[in-house]
């Protein structure tokens, strides 16, 4: 599939160049429109579907096929692996990633699949971005069943996704029989690989409600 989307790229690339010539356009302008070209129909399809594709299944194909880089292992791990696998593709973004915004995030996440909340809650702090760090500290309160923090904190969130997926959070630590409204309602309201790493991360919780 990817050497005939490759193919179909080449040949359409081919007729632009061969029209570009055939009307005396200057020969610098005609490379730099082959080169614009190839990187919006390369380039454009994969950031769309990272942060903008409201299609579960075009995101399940893309990890699927980019599953083999660090940052894609992490959501692929949630889908098909088991929680060791989570924690070695986490483990692996944090060896290839140095970027101290990454290492703050996924150290908070690695200590999260760890169960280890108060770690998770000191390496959530160090995030400088929000709504962020007010999401991680949410979700560290609301695993730890502190419900009225949690509240307090996503109160303070402007991103829907963030919101009901801390009442999720919160509903399946407190049992309360609402929890997959709250998912369905979060997983809804996300976009491209955040839509599917909420729908696997929800999927790995399986407790009983009443």
């Amino acid at each position: 599939m990817k050497s005939l989307r490759l193919l179909v790229l080449f040949l359409l690339g081919m007729g632009v160049t061969g029209f570009l010539l055939s009307i005396d356009t200057p020969r610098w302008l005609v490379f730099a429109v082959v080169i614009i070209f190839y990187l919006i129909l390369m380039v454009l399809p994969g950031i769309y579907i990272t942060y903008f594709s409201n299609s579960l299944r075009q995101i399940e194909r893309y990890v699927h096929r980019n599953r083999h880089k660090a940052i894609f292992a992490f959501p692929y791990a949630l889908g098909h692996g088991d929680d060791r696998d989570v924690e070695r593709s986490i483990e692996r973004i944090l060896t290839l990633h140095k970027q101290q915004a990454m290492q703050s995030i996924y150290r908070t996440l690695l200590a999260i699949y760890r169960g280890q909340p108060a770690i998770a809650a000191q390496h959530a702090a160090a995030i400088d971005r929000e709504p962020l760090r007010s999401y991680y500290l949410a979700h560290i309160a609301a695993s730890s069943g502190e419900f009225q923090r949690a509240a307090e904190l996503s109160s303070r969130i402007q991103e829907p996704w963030m919101n009901h997926s801390i009442d999720a959070l919160i509903a399946f630590e407190s049992d309360d029989s609402n929890f997959p409204v709250h998912v369905e309602k979060s997983v809804k309201a996300a976009r491209g690989i955040q839509k599917y790493t909420l729908e696997k991360s929800f999927n790995r919780m399986k407790k009983p409600l009443p």
